[in-house]
């Protein structure tokens, strides 16, 4: 037994001894390869180079695939698709870490190394195919959300629809595991039921905030009446921010706010207007051709919205009243030219018009108080049809016209060709009408209210007659 002991210990002190002899040729051998015993992914690679073994692993890699079994169906994707990727470079020193020691290049004939391909997550791929797994499996759920109701006035919930997703483990544990072993596999996943991130709860109480903000009442004074903001518009002003499925406090759109108001406001707003009367020698008021009219704008259209939005963000009612700058009017007076005071318009010096009769059926046109044409007879609107009376300007001009209308009878009538029209007042013109022979009368043969002339008057007229120029028509 001595004896045997003795022969053993030998044995075991001449394999370093033997190592120690050969150290430096295995040693420089096996510096740029991988180690006796390497494994990686459960196949050597020992006395494999760095590149050599870099390549082992992109194309073990490339065909690698998880095949997803989500209920009924069966999809196999590459791992990349899935959200890993196999990190060549990173693999490759693990692989070769050890021969960074030279105690390792000893171990290494007695005991084998097994690594493990390295693996990077993109979890954002990882992810996206969670979700076009449940989509295709059709148990994805929706987020409850908030919309104006169909009146507009007012905000309502669409409730959230339940739904389910992948378990995480099911799915990221088998894509690791074939990453790390560069071997394909199948994930059979599981589903799980899953909470709407924006829950209907939180849905009704946004709602409730929303609305209240819609029923406070808004009302702006002009000074004569209240305006006030219908629940249509105020819904409208109205916001409920949502980010990443969960409902914000409502808020109170401040421009839709001052547009609001900036309306009320031009709806108040009254334009200064100069007036037109005619004055004879005496200095007295014959006649006043436009009424002079002070003007207004109002001056604190931006403190209203201010306020408003305030008191209504707050869940206030508001009431405000405008203020004003005012504009004083002016007066522009025409001196009646002598001999005008007591004719159917005192016209100024220089003054033309048109002087209509609807009694005697007459028309004539003056320049101040001088008459310079007419009397003429014309037609004027029948007793069903009358002409408009009072004091007009031409308006509108055509040389010839097709005119239409309706008869006393409701029905329509068209004249085409109507020749040298002078509009004063609306669809009110003096024309020229071929189709008379006679003139000065109206009853039952009077016009459409039109007056209608000789053709030649006509044509005087119109080319007397400017646009401005007056036409008085009168009893």
């Amino acid at each position: 037994m001595r004896s045997r002991s003795k022969v053993l210990l030998t044995a075991a002190v001449t394999v370093p001894l033997v190592l120690g002899t050969a150290g430096t040729a295995y040693a420089a051998h096996f510096q740029s390869r991988a180690l006796p015993g390497s494994t990686l992914a459960g196949v050597s690679v020992a006395g494999l180079t760095r590149a050599e073994v870099g390549e082992r692993v992109r194309e073990r890699a490339a065909g690698v695939t998880v095949a997803l079994e989500a209920g009924s169906t069966r999809r196999a994707l590459p791992l990349a698709d899935l959200g890993a990727v196999v990190d060549v470079d990173a693999t490759v020193d693990a692989v070769f870490a050890a021969n960074a020691q030279w105690s390792s290049y000893a171990t290494s004939l007695l005991s084998p190394r097994e690594v493990d391909a390295v693996v990077r997550t993109d979890t954002d791929t990882t992810d996206r195919v969670v979700a076009e797994a449940v989509g295709a499996a059709g148990r994805q759920g929706a987020d409850a959300k908030v919309r104006l109701a169909g009146d507009k006035r007012s905000f309502a919930v669409v409730p959230a629809v339940a739904g389910e997703t992948i378990v995480p483990a099911s799915f990221r544990n088998a894509v690791a595991t074939a990453g790390h072993t560069l071997t394909s596999g199948t994930a059979q996943v599981r589903f799980a039921p899953t909470d709407s991130a924006a829950s209907t709860r939180a849905a009704t109480e946004a709602v409730a905030a929303a609305n209240a903000l819609v029923d406070s009442k808004v009302s702006v004074s002009d000074g004569t009446q209240a305006h006030t903001a219908s629940a249509k518009t105020k819904a409208s002003w109205v916001t409920i921010p949502t980010t990443d499925g969960t409902f914000g406090t409502p808020t109170v759109d401040a421009a839709k706010v001052r547009t609001w108001v900036d309306k009320q406001a031009d709806a108040a707003k009254v334009e200064v207007r100069t007036g037109l009367r005619y004055v004879d020698s005496a200095g007295t008021v014959r006649l006043v051709r436009t009424e002079a009219r002070d003007g207004r704008t109002v001056s604190n259209a931006a403190a209203v919205a201010s306020a408003l939005r305030a008191r209504l963000t707050a869940g206030k009612a508001y009431s405000g009243s405008f203020d004003y700058s005012a504009q004083e009017a002016t007066w522009t007076e025409r001196r009646i030219a002598a001999g005008a005071e007591n004719l159917a318009y005192p016209a100024a010096d220089g003054e033309k018009w048109v002087d209509v009769d609807l009694t005697e059926h007459t028309m004539a046109a003056y320049v101040g108080a001088k008459r310079v044409y007419g009397p003429v007879k014309m037609v004027n609107g029948s007793d069903k049809k009358p002409t408009v009376v009072g004091t007009f300007p031409v308006y509108l001009k055509y040389e010839k016209q097709t005119m239409r209308g309706s008869n006393a009878d409701g029905s329509q009538y068209e004249t085409p060709d109507v020749p040298w029209i002078s509009y004063f007042h609306n669809g009110f013109a003096l024309h020229g009408a071929p189709w008379r022979t006679s003139f000065g009368y109206a009853g039952e043969r009077g016009s459409h209210g039109c007056i209608n002339l000789p053709v030649p008057v006509a044509k005087w007229v119109y080319d007397f007659a400017t646009v401005g120029t007056v036409v008085t028509t009168h009893h």
